[in-house]
């Protein structure tokens, strides 16, 4: 009998532990399903922010590239048009030249002229035409070397056309690809915006302080830069001026900004020019060590892919991201910290 109710007794007990099995499982958290969704949707817009940073940078860097190319064609075509007039009257020499050349009935000389194409050419069919004055071989040869001048000016114009056509089609895909991410950016936050604010804005207030400073991925160490420049403080001043502006995608001001056209705005105000695009602007000044920051420094993250300005205490000034405002960070929270540069 003992036995018998020992084994009964399991019997309950393991039907007790299904049912309770059965109900964990059955039982939804709602409030922890939505934390869930907003961490996923956070999470993905982060993600989304990032690669929209690089890909708006690069659209930058290629907008200069088509700046510079246009400004190489411009000045060809004025080269070309120079060439050309100097072809002209060279032409105009050398036609005089031959029409008394012709009255003279030198045929041999205007067979020789009439095959040359090149000054090649003409320097080899030139023992053939002994009769041909010094003088007139220059006029000729003047005349074929202008030629060949405008030729290959022609040839790097079209090259450079070519170079043009490309950078303004990588140009548009860029562009479309910005797009197309600023779309889906919109839809996922449609709808739980404000929750996912809400969430970060809670997150950020009970995280700590890091610790450990971010680190420059040099493989060496970097020399004491210069001191900062005098006009530094008046740059500072001047993006405190930006907060609260909107982030736009290859926005340089005074309205809206991205990140690099907010810098570049920043130090245009003070005379010193800077490319718009965080890239070349990591080449525009001296190395900076973490701990040798100064207002004003540039300080780049992301693999150089996105910039701010340093406004010291720790603290920098940038255009985040697509539905944020030109705003005051704090640099120890990034992780992602790769370099900084000092703009004299």
């Amino acid at each position: 009998m003992r036995r018998k109710a020992t084994a009964v007794t399991l019997s309950l007990l393991l039907a007790a532990v299904t049912l309770l099995a059965a109900a964990g499982v059955s039982t939804a958290d709602p409030v922890q399903d939505k934390k869930n969704e907003l961490e996923r949707i956070k999470n993905e817009v982060q993600s989304i922010d990032a690669q929209l940073e690089s890909v708006t940078e690069q659209y930058n860097l290629t907008n200069l590239r088509v700046e510079k190319t246009r400004a190489r064609i411009a000045q060809k075509e004025r080269e070309i048009e120079a060439l050309t007039a100097e072809l002209e009257s060279r032409k105009d020499i050398l036609g005089q030249r031959l029409r008394e050349i012709y009255k003279s009935g030198n045929a041999d000389i205007l067979e020789v002229i009439t095959e040359c194409k090149t000054v090649d050419d003409l320097y080899t069919n030139i023992d053939r035409a002994q009769r041909i004055g010094g003088g007139d071989v220059e006029i000729i040869a003047s005349v074929l070397s202008s030629r060949e001048q405008v030729e290959a000016a022609r040839a790097e114009l079209e090259a450079q056309r070519a170079e043009l056509d490309a950078a303004v089609a990588q140009l548009a895909t860029q562009k479309s690809r910005i797009e197309s991410e600023l779309q889906r950016r919109k839809e996922l936050m449609s709808g739980v915006e404000a929750e996912v604010n809400q969430l970060i804005a809670q997150e950020e207030a009970n995280r700590a302080a890091v610790v450990s400073n971010p680190r420059q991925t040099v493989s060496r160490p970097i020399p004491p830069p210069p001191p900062a420049p005098p006009y530094a403080p008046k740059v500072v001043q001047i993006a405190y001026q930006q907060l609260g502006k909107p982030y736009r995608y290859a926005g340089s001001g005074p309205d809206v900004f991205d990140c690099s056209g907010l810098v570049m705005y920043c130090y245009a105000q003070v005379g010193i020019s800077l490319p718009h695009s965080s890239y070349m602007q990591a080449r525009c000044g001296v190395p900076v060590s973490y701990s040798d920051l100064q207002p004003g420094d540039l300080v780049f993250f992301h693999g150089y892919g996105h910039v701010g300005m340093y406004i010291g205490g720790g603290q920098y000034i940038h255009a985040p991201h697509t539905g944020d405002v030109v705003r005051i960070a704090d640099l120890g929270r990034r992780r992602d910290f790769c370099g900084a540069v000092r703009i004299i």
